[in-house]
């Protein structure tokens, strides 16, 4: 009888390999709609005049004056926003407290900027679209960007560069003459850096009965005008590119017209030497992300965050040429993992050509400058922070949201030249028509 076959050895069935779980990735901007950051600081704002002739034996220039001013923001996320047309954006709701350090004066303001935060793990970029700012005082001001800015690149990366144009519609309301009415302010920037501006001055506001309207065009070469209507009369100015010479330096020929007709012989004329050299840098931009770098001590950070962040940085660079100044402005954002903006820094400098304060007749110096206003403000971002899923990156564009303020004072800045001028052209038009 022949003998049973052995029974088959069955080969062991291999454990499955253990396939780890990916982990999520967060999305660099994730904003959650309710968080809040709230952000301490101080804004220094200095000014010094120079005498309007400087030459050996000439006035020294008047000491700095600087005036400190307690800051404190906060800034609420609000999801699902529609701002001009453009649905889905996220609002950053910040709402700002500035106290004099001397305790004797104190404002307020609130400003919404609206941007498209992309999602997790996106090659994109995060753009700003616009805002809407307004004060205590009654000043508002919207600014609505002709093509979305660049606050990031993503993924980050050390050396990573990139730049934005200045073209923008800025519509402004700055309260507050006897009557109540305000003054708009409508500018249109082109990408060039060229703008044009229409200033309405409200019934009353340099004398009895008198409305002043005031029109800027700028041009690429540097030319342009300035035409002053009030009270029925009209005067314009108007500037010519820097004019190359024989020798020394291209001059600017300044001519004012009473009325519109510029092709005749001007009532008054001055030349000086081109203060941009032969051509205006109109507006230049840089933004660059630096890498990990050392968190400034001016910060003040808690010992919590860490020293080193990613640093966004941003430098403009502004030449005005009818108004007469020239501006540098910088931006540095500190975004630490887990914290976003732990602290911004933002610095300006203003330096004026030209003299529109009335004390004498449209002074254009051969000698500039006559004016150096300069601010700085540093923002730390504070422990009663409330900051949904706090363990991912958090956004390095609320800097743009932060710096609203700070830009709305240079802004101030510039009206006030541009009141300058208007109060001393509608005065001179005024005393035409009594005589």
């Amino acid at each position: 009888m022949p003998s049973a076959s052995p029974s088959p050895t069955l080969a062991p069935t291999p454990s499955p390999t253990p396939v780890p779980t990916p982990t999520p990735v967060p999305a660099t901007y994730p904003y959650s709609a309710g968080s809040t950051f709230v952000y301490d600081g101080t804004l220094a704002q200095s000014f010094q005049s120079f005498p309007e002739v400087v030459a050996p034996g000439s006035p020294s220039p008047e000491p700095i004056a600087t005036t400190l001013v307690d800051v404190t923001q906060t800034v609420t996320v609000d999801s699902n926003q529609t701002f001009d047309g453009t649905p889905n954006l996220t609002d950053l709701h910040l709402a700002e407290t500035d106290a004099l350090a001397s305790g004797l004066e104190a404002a307020t303001s609130t400003t919404d900027t609206y941007e498209a935060v992309p999602g997790a793990g996106a090659t994109a970029q995060l753009l700003d679209y616009g805002s809407n700012y307004a004060d205590e005082s009654g000043d508002t001001v919207s600014t609505l960007l002709t093509e979305p800015a660049i606050v990031d690149e993503l993924p980050e990366l050390a050396g990573a560069q990139w730049s934005n144009g200045p073209a923008a519609t800025i519509d402004e309301a700055l309260a507050g003459n006897a009557t109540g009415s305000a003054i708009t302010v409508v500018r249109t920037v082109n990408a060039d850096g060229t703008y044009s501006e229409k200033t309405t001055y409200p019934p009353n506001y340099s004398g009895p009965g008198v409305t002043g309207v005031g029109s800027i065009q700028e041009n690429a070469d540097g030319s342009g005008n300035f035409v002053i209507e009030s009270d029925g009369e009209t005067l314009t100015l108007t500037y010519s590119p820097p004019e190359p010479q024989p020798s020394g330096s291209p001059l600017i020929t300044v001519n004012e017209y009473d009325g519109t007709d510029t092709t005749g012989t001007p009532a008054q004329s001055f030349q000086i030497p081109s203060w941009y050299g032969p051509a205006p840098g109109l507006y230049a931009e840089s933004d660059r992300d630096l890498g990990v770098v050392s968190v400034p001590a001016a910060c003040g950070l808690s010992s919590t965050l860490s020293a080193g962040a990613t640093g966004i940085s941003q430098s403009i660079s502004r030449t005005d040429t009818i108004l007469g100044y020239l501006e540098t402005e910088t931006t540095n954002a500190y975004v630490v993992p887990g914290y976003g903006v732990v602290c911004t820094t933002f610095s300006d400098k203003q330096t004026a050509i030209y003299d529109f304060n009335g004390d004498e007749p449209f002074v254009f110096t051969s000698a500039p400058p006559l004016e150096i206003t300069t601010a700085s403000e540093t923002l730390a971002l504070q422990p009663s922070s409330t900051i949904a899923t706090s363990a991912r990156r958090r956004p390095a564009s609320l800097a743009v949201a932060l710096r609203a303020r700070f830009e709305h004072g240079l802004l101030a800045a510039r009206e006030r030249r541009i009141g300058a001028l208007m109060q001393r052209a509608m005065n001179e038009l005024r005393g035409k028509v009594a005589r």
